[in-house]
């Protein structure tokens, strides 16, 4: 009998071993609390003074973990043994309550377990006549909770091997009865799983970032100024250096300056002051060719910058003859500045007649601004910039040279038709 109990607990513990080395100190057996249910099947092996062969049966538990390792069950068992020799049965009934201890969190599905119930016995086995009192029952032994498995809600497969004492089963007769149990089912718990909270985090100590060091302030960091010691206040480039300074801005000559077309690129108009022409005709005066030579002058230094000369008149006369009178007038500046060494592939001409007025043409003062003649840059090592702010309303220049048409004839004396221009 004793050995019956040995080998079924060598197995449970066999059976352990093989799952302990998948679980760890926070592994669960998948109860968390809540109550379950347990039904399982169960062979008895009977004792020998019973005088019957061992019995099928089952048991039905209701339980709950009272506290984390510690579960309290109410359950009802039945057996049925047959006879050994002869004919007949003897059946066994209880009810009562068992205590299931998990020791070891290392192992979270074994448990100890230890009951006590109530027998309600029953026998009429024909070679032991009167057998039947009812008395008491006490078990002990090893179980083993083989999950947490999904699809039982977080429960377990179930083993269980007990030891069974019946002190009074048989009437007349004062020895007890040891049989040895062995359960397999299942135990489903009922519910949802508790979430449980999230263990306290240690706080995390934020160290503040050290600023990286810049000795000369120059907003470059050390580790890759490529130019320490740069002077206070100097403009620098992404690795420390100084940038070059800026170029110029283009500025238009005043009355009597020089023409400078440093810092002059793409889209900047330039107003030549001072370049007038006899009335009504594209003859330059004396004045104008003085300030051209200087506008020479400078082209010729800049030989990057290309130009179109744009001619302009004011409202008196007709649209047709103005047009054709600034086209002249353009062409005129254009081939004296060829005439004093200005390369021509680096110029064009073109006329707008009174289309960009950029004064009140109703004033003497207005018409004299809008009789003007400008260089257009149209080409320059320069980046392309936006058109100078200026107060002339010049727009960008087309991209080809307007054919040169014949210099306009000057009215005659007695055309009243003619404009009068003061251009």
């Amino acid at each position: 009998m004793k050995n019956r109990f040995a080998v079924c607990a060598g197995l449970v513990l066999s059976l352990i071993a093989g799952s302990a080395f998948a679980q760890d100190d926070a592994a669960s057996n998948g109860i968390d609390g809540r109550f379950y249910i347990s039904p399982m099947f169960s062979y008895s092996f009977a004792d020998s003074s019973r005088k019957t062969d061992g019995g099928l049966g089952g048991t039905l538990a209701i339980g709950k973990e009272l506290v984390p390792k510690l579960n309290l069950e109410l359950s009802s068992s039945y057996t049925d043994f047959s006879a050994k020799s002869g004919s007949g049965s003897e059946k066994l009934t209880g009810v009562g309550v068992d205590v299931l201890l998990f020791p070891l969190n290392s192992v979270p599905g074994l448990y100890g377990a230890a009951g006590m119930a109530y027998g309600f016995g029953s026998s009429n086995v024909s070679d032991v006549p009167g057998a039947g009192n009812n008395g008491h029952i006490f078990n002990v032994g090893l179980g083993y909770l083989f999950g947490p498995i999904s699809w039982l809600n977080d429960g377990s497969l179930r083993f269980d091997v007990r030891e069974r004492f019946d002190d009074k089963f048989k009437k007349a007769e004062t020895n007890k009865f040891a049989d040895t149990v062995v359960s397999i089912g299942l135990l489903y718990p009922l519910g949802a799983r508790p979430v449980k909270a999230a263990p306290p985090q240690e706080p995390v100590q934020v160290v503040a970032p050290v600023a990286p060091t810049d000795s000369d302030a120059d907003g470059v960091p050390d580790d890759r100024d490529q130019c320490p010691n740069t002077p206070s206040g100097t403009q620098v480039n992404d690795v420390g250096c100084a940038l070059p300074p800026p170029p110029p801005p283009c500025n238009p000559p005043l009355p009597g300056q020089h023409v400078d077309l440093a810092g002059c690129g793409v889209g900047d108009t330039i107003t030549l002051s001072g370049v007038n022409f006899d009335f009504d005709k594209s003859t330059l005066t004396l004045n104008a060719k003085t300030i051209l030579d200087d506008v020479a002058a400078a082209l010729i230094a800049a030989p990057d910058i290309h130009v179109e000369v744009a001619g302009h008149t004011d409202s008196r006369g007709s649209d047709a003859y103005n047009q054709k009178l600034s086209q002249a007038r353009a062409e005129a500046v254009m081939a004296y500045l060829g005439e004093h060494g200005v390369a021509a592939d680096r110029m064009t001409a073109h006329g707008y007649g009174e289309t960009e007025p950029v004064a009140d043409n109703d004033t003497d003062e207005g018409r004299e601004r809008n009789r003007r003649v400008e260089l257009r840059i149209t080409e320059s090592a320069n980046p392309a910039a936006p058109p100078a702010a200026q107060d002339n309303g010049s727009v960008p220049a087309p991209d080809a040279p307007t054919p040169l048409p014949e210099p306009a004839p000057a009215p005659a004396a007695d055309d009243t038709s003619a404009p009068s221009q003061g251009f």
